[in-house]
């Protein structure tokens, strides 16, 4: 029996292709390691209908995306609009204490003046 090796956990964000040839764009909700399947949270995806599902992939198919460091306000509100979509409470209370520490202290690097002063909703939701 082939061991698998995952470079990947639950939460991480990744993209992936289906045996379909599909791109898939999301996060790990949960693994099987005996069959080496990846259950993938869609975000996006060029297939529009797979877009809020969860979809089964093979874990050799899966690419883990870099994890950045978000210090710009306009992008953490944006992360938090996802997170209250996907309902992740930890995640939402992480980046509002993250927005707390930028709006008191200002961007490090002084890019608070490339984005504009106002904030809409990118999802173009109005309610969770």
């Amino acid at each position: 029996m082939a061991v698998m090796i995952m470079n990947f956990v639950i939460s991480d964000w990744v993209v992936a292709t289906t045996n379909e040839d599909e791109l898939l764009h999301g996060y790990i909700e949960s693994i099987d390691v005996l069959l080496g399947i990846a259950r993938v949270h869609v975000i996006a995806s060029d297939r529009e209908t797979a877009i809020g599902k969860t979809m089964e992939v093979s874990s050799q198919d899966v690419k883990k995306l870099p994890v950045s460091e978000f210090d710009i306000e306009d992008q953490v509100k944006s992360l938090i609009d996802v997170a209250l979509t996907t309902r992740d409470e930890q995640w939402f209370n992480e980046l509002s204490a993250k927005l707390f520490v930028i709006q008191q202290n200002g961007t490090k690097r002084g890019e608070r003046d490339a984005f504009p002063s106002y904030y809409h909703n990118r999802l173009g939701v109005d309610q969770f």
